[in-house]
């Protein structure tokens, strides 16, 4: 075809209309571009500010009552429900965090043997639980080893080797504050053949039941552990049994200083099984002789008290003015004496603890256990 022909001219805006629209559509594509970049990008915050959320945005708002209070007569508003407990948990002031350990006070520990449990200072002998003999008795003969301060009505007798100096500085003791020297001891140790030849004796001049009263069995005196002696005041040719004797007044009040104290008394015979003997003292050691005599107790009542303090929990303290109390082991007075009972374990062997580097003594209870006996200071 002749464009340069008669009755046809070439259109002169093709050519910008063709621009236009070529310009148009290179708009609407960045156009769009743009527009997804920025969906994209929203997209993601919104993914990310969902994973971050914290809990506590999702709580109802309750609403305040201040602000929404009604006008008069009409009725409030119902509060929303009570959210998950996690969402409602309060700042406490008074709340310090979780408790510190337990701890215990420091202890060593010392293993004794069971058979143990039938010797010490504090064994209890009586008909319920007799003495158990051991192969060799710890005696010392008193004569030739006595101080001259006090006679003996026998050159035969002997005490418990531990207990002798002991005794026989109390009776130094006594002298020196008195000026007296006549006390006379009767009995001290006493094998089971010569308990069972004084008992048969006494039955035979005074019957069962009244010698009873005065001499146990054979294997139930406290004579056979050496840690009993009997002892009266010999003066003017006859003998007086100390609370007849003025002077005498000084033992009776003294002695449990020493560890001994009258065993046998009228308001415990109905406990002991035993008539009053105003002349048999028993040694248990300080402080334990102060104690029973404070607390007016026999050694079978003042057994079952010790049986109520342990290790593990409440323990007797002795503080120096002779006053008594309880203490967990922590923070101990400087000086005085904490007591405590261990029951015996089974098998052979019971692991008592102790204070480490203290001073102490074990004794057995001739039935079930050990008692412990601390030395503060």
């Amino acid at each position: 075809m002749n464009y340069n022909s008669p009755g046809h001219r070439p259109n002169p805006y093709n050519t910008q209309a063709t621009y236009r629209q070529k310009r148009t559509s290179s708009i609407t594509g960045a156009l769009l571009c743009a527009i997804l970049f920025l969906v994209v990008i929203l997209v993601a915050l919104i993914v990310i500010a969902a994973r971050n959320k914290n809990p506590i945005d999702d709580v109802p708002d309750i609403p305040s009552v201040t602000d929404s209070t009604p006008a008069s007569g009409e009725d409030l508003p119902a509060l929303p429900p009570p959210a998950d407990p996690i969402m409602t948990e309060t700042y406490d002031p008074a709340f310090i965090g979780p408790p510190a350990p337990i701890t215990e006070p420091d202890s060593v520990i010392v293993t004794v043997s069971n058979s143990d449990i039938h010797t010490g200072n504090l064994i209890l002998i009586n008909k319920d639980h007799p003495y158990v003999f051991p192969d060799e008795q710890p005696q010392t003969t008193l004569y030739g080893n006595k101080s001259p301060v006090y006679q003996l009505s026998t050159i035969s007798i002997s005490l418990n080797k531990s207990l002798f100096p002991i005794f026989d500085g109390m009776l130094v003791d006594f002298s020196k504050a008195t000026g007296c020297n006549k006390v006379l001891v009767t009995s001290g140790y006493r094998s089971y053949d010569f308990q069972k030849d004084l008992y048969e004796s006494r039955v035979k001049s005074q019957g069962e039941e009244k010698a009873s009263l005065y001499v146990a069995l054979p294997g139930n005196s406290e004579h056979h552990a050496g840690l009993a002696i009997d002892m009266v005041i010999f003066a003017d040719g006859r003998q007086y049994y100390f609370p007849e004797y003025e002077d005498a007044a000084w033992i009776i009040e003294n002695a449990p200083e020493y560890g001994f104290f009258l065993r046998y008394t009228e308001k415990a015979q109905e406990i002991t099984g035993c008539a009053p003997e105003p002349w048999h003292y028993r040694y248990v050691g300080a402080p334990h002789a102060r104690l029973i005599t404070d607390m007016d107790r026999c050694f079978e009542e003042y057994h079952e008290y010790l049986r109520t303090f342990t290790w593990a929990e409440d323990r007797l303290l002795v503080l120096s003015d002779g006053t008594t109390e309880t203490t967990d082991g922590f923070h101990l007075p400087d000086a005085g004496y904490m007591i405590y009972y261990v029951p015996s374990a089974e098998g052979d062997t019971t692991d008592i603890p102790v204070p480490p580097e203290s001073q102490y003594e074990i004794s057995g209870d001739n039935d079930a256990g050990f008692i412990v006996t601390v030395k503060l200071g």
